[in-house]
């Protein structure tokens, strides 16, 4: 009865939450439940993990496998929880690159070895604070695969095999997995590693998120191992909408935020709908207390088209005008030139950036749709 009682034990905390605090949503950390507990708001990890090589390299997998079961939250102790008789800083700091692209970014420990970054060394310290403030920095992204996980039950860690159904061979490939539609992450799971074999389905170009570098879909490569990160890939025709370093999730907002664009030349069509609420109202979605942001692209040889609108929910009220700083990239030389409906973009509001091949621009988003043309 030990998995049939942490689900009946999620129900009660949440029918308690139901009934004492009717506006709240429920979030409810537990690690002991059944299949269909998420329906109670919980938020499972993986248990009190050994704080060693061999704790990190389950944890991707169990993630999945629990994502698949409909436990999409699944997460572990970053940095692990026991054991252990000296501080790893190569360990912690690769546990807590990871756990950008995990649902939950929670470090968590026990006794003499602490999970804070503030204890750590100068240089591991800096490296956790990057990993840190690229969290904070995807929050629109992680926010929106929490809505689609709300509405399908999608998970937010998913095998890659879902993007390449034929290949028998991804139904147990645990190197890489997508986070979202747009990311693959390959995890660094061993000490000391310099080369890092990663598995880019086909259908599409991969973008290194890091380099810029591109790779074709289909084929696996090899890519250096860094010590500021862990190989992750866009997939071609990709949005994705970051917002500016925060320091706390009361500030986040779409008032003002960037929404890069991954151009690929292979992938001719591509939309994406980012959710937006006031991240407390229960049931905004039913209550029609919420809205999107749609953007589409067309991509035609030497023009991108990309269509911004908005979507307000029945009784959304709320509707603010939306700063977005476009960042494109992908682009091998400078744009020839870039409209915002059909008026053209100052040279001195447009960068062009050769070495990472982008082009970065901005536009406010009002109530009425707004067409961008990218000739180059």
């Amino acid at each position: 009865m030990h998995n049939a009682y942490g689900h009946e034990w999620a129900k009660v905390i949440y029918e308690g939450y139901r009934k004492d605090f009717p506006t709240v949503r429920p979030f409810i950390l537990m690690r002991s439940g059944f299949a269909g507990s998420q329906r109670y708001g919980m938020i499972p990890w993986t248990g009190d993990v050994s704080r060693s090589w061999g704790g990190l390299v389950s944890q991707p997998e169990l993630a999945l496998q629990m994502g698949m079961q409909g436990l999409a939250y699944t997460h572990s102790d970053l940095g692990g929880f026991a054991g252990a008789t000296v501080m790893d800083d190569e360990l912690y700091t690769r546990w807590l690159q990871y756990g950008v692209f995990q649902p939950i970014y929670r470090p968590h420990a026990q006794e003499h070895i602490p999970s804070e970054p503030v204890f750590w060394k100068p240089a591991t310290k800096a490296l956790a604070k990057k990993a840190i403030e690229l969290r904070y920095q995807l929050l629109p992204y992680i926010y929106n695969m929490a809505f689609e996980n709300s509405l399908t039950g999608k998970p937010l860690m998913i095998p890659l095999f879902f993007n390449e159904p034929e290949n028998k061979q991804l139904l147990t490939y645990e190197e890489a997995y997508m986070f979202g539609d747009a990311f693959l992450v390959a995890p660094i799971k061993m000490a000391g590693q310099k080369e890092q074999k990663v598995y880019l389905p086909k259908g599409s170009q991969w973008i290194d998120f890091y380099t810029q570098q591109v790779f074709q879909g289909g084929q696996e490569i090899a890519v250096a191992v860094k010590p500021e990160y862990i190989p992750v890939f866009v997939k071609g025709g990709s949005f994705i909408p970051m917002q500016p370093k925060i320091s706390q999730t009361k500030s986040y907002s779409l008032e003002s935020f960037e929404l890069h664009f991954y151009a690929d030349a292979t992938t001719s069509k591509s939309n994406y709908k980012l959710f937006n609420d006031d991240g407390e109202t229960y049931d905004c979605i039913g209550k029609g207390k919420s809205e999107f942001i749609t953007a589409e692209s067309v991509h035609k040889e030497g023009e991108i088209t990309i269509k911004l609108n908005k979507e307000p929910g029945r009784n959304y009220t709320d509707i603010k005008d939306n700063t977005i700083t476009m960042v494109i990239h992908n682009l091998s030389k400078k744009p020839k030139k870039v409209l915002v409906n059909d008026e053209k973009v100052k040279s001195s509001e447009l960068v062009y950036n050769g070495l990472s091949k982008t082009v970065t621009f901005s536009t406010v988003l009002r109530k009425a749709p707004k067409t961008i043309n990218i000739s180059y």
